[in-house]
């Protein structure tokens, strides 16, 4: 092949694929660092690969080349992006493996073609800076969101799934580089691809079953809010039981309150029975304080914003299930309903006062998940990141803050416009 006896366009080569590699696996990848900062820490591995390749291609060669590059490029780019990202071990290399896998099988692909029909490196780099660009817009735009809000549900099982992807990229380097590189072997192009295909039809039954299991997972955070909904309405009908003994144990009170105001008048004290009227009425005006949760920062934040609903003229629907001890900071979470409570008030108040409703809903099994729905008006638009555009000027910090908490924590955060209802979704 024209590669192996130009030891500096290979080098140039595998920069290429590594580059592109790379890129493959931060399409799907939350990184806990900046832009910036992960760029310059993948260019100076770059950096180590140019270094690598060129020794073992110009003291080794070629093929001894391809069957470590293994572990003298893939698993320390593994572990590298694994360090940069906040995946969790056995996830993060079922990830970065399937990429390894999938860019081995799209560059010895490319490589066949041109070596059969053109045997050109110009041929081969320009295909290679056609179809990476491609693969990596393509998962960008279509697999990462899937693939995150899946990530962010499933929770278990990664472990048994990245077997597979590994096992995999094994037997196809074995395929392809033993006993000598598979284009020089027309034999081995059969079951190179055999084992492409079937590749293909795992990822797709891999996929299929997490498909589920993330659908599994939402249907159980529906089942828990209906749950949820059903025992709130059982406590609504005991609390307006309770309320009827409290009305009739009221009346009854009331008619010894207005014989003793009668029996003071009639004694003509009549200071008297203004103090004792005063202080009946104050008794029948003590608010009623509700506690939504034991927390007290964020009890004050629902307390507050709920009070400035009805306020507004919004009916406020609330369905909660908040835990003693939470999976993040109060604080934190307390800004987050703040925020979120916020941008409903607002919305609602553009619409006429029978339409003002905001439902909120929070349970904490099988994990926290807090959702918030309200009514719009007009129209709802999203920017490429799927966060909403805020109509006029300061608005839409609040919907920043909240995508930004849930990139910290890592959490699974979806903003959906339909049917004229706007609804927030966090699932941590």
């Amino acid at each position: 092949m024209y590669i192996e006896n130009n030891g500096l366009y290979f080098t140039f080569r595998i920069v290429i694929l590594t580059i592109s590699t790379l890129g493959m696996a931060c399409t799907v990848t939350d990184f806990k660092y900046s832009a910036k900062k992960v760029m310059r820490i993948l260019s100076l591995y770059i950096i180590y690969v140019i270094i690598s390749t060129g020794i073992l291609v110009h003291f080794f060669g070629y093929l001894v080349f391809l069957r470590t590059a293994l572990l003298t490029i893939s698993f320390p780019g593994i572990l590298l992006v694994y360090r940069l990202a906040k995946d969790q071990p056995v996830r993060a290399i079922f990830n970065y493996t399937t990429q390894i896998l999938f860019s081995m099988y799209c560059c010895t692909t490319i490589l066949l073609i041109n070596t059969l029909l053109w045997n050109s490196p110009l041929i081969d780099i320009i295909l290679l800076l056609i179809i990476y660009p491609l693969m990596i817009l393509f998962e960008f735009r279509f697999l990462r969101r899937r693939f995150l809000q899946i990530a962010a549900i499933v929770k278990y099982g990664w472990e048994s799934l990245c077997l597979i992807p590994c096992s995999l990229l094994a037997l196809a380097t074995s395929i392809a580089f033993y006993p000598v590189h598979f284009a020089q072997n027309p034999s081995a192009v059969v079951p190179y691809y055999l084992l492409a295909a079937a590749t293909i039809i795992i990822y797709f039954t891999i996929f299929r079953h997490l498909s589920i299991l993330y659908h599994s997972q939402l249907a159980e955070h529906d089942m828990e809010i209906l749950e949820l909904q059903v025992n709130n309405l059982k406590e609504r009908l005991s609390e307006n039981e309770s309320s009827a003994e409290t009305v009739r144990i009221e009346r009854h009170d009331s008619r010894h309150r207005f014989q003793t105001i009668a029996t003071l008048i009639e004694n003509n004290d009549a200071h008297t029975a203004l103090e004792y009227t005063y202080a009946s009425l104050a008794q029948l005006h003590e608010p009623d304080r509700t506690r939504y949760c034991s927390d007290p920062v964020l009890n004050a934040v629902l307390s507050s914003y709920l009070m400035q609903a009805k306020q507004e003229h919004i009916r406020f629907e609330t369905h909660l299930s908040i835990p003693d001890n939470l999976p993040v900071d109060a604080t934190e979470l307390s800004i987050v309903f703040a925020n979120a409570l916020e941008n409903a008030i607002h919305a609602c108040s553009d619409l006429p006062k029978e339409k003002r409703r905001i439902i909120l809903k929070c349970i904490h099994k099988p994990s926290l998940m807090l959702e918030i729905s309200n009514p719009y008006a007009g129209t709802v638009l999203f920017s490429e990141d799927q966060l909403p555009i805020a109509a006029s000027s300061g608005h839409g910090i609040g919907s920043r803050s909240i995508a930004a908490f849930c990139k910290k924590h890592n959490a699974l955060c979806s903003f959906r416009a339909e049917n004229g209802w706007f609804t927030l979704k966090i699932v941590l």
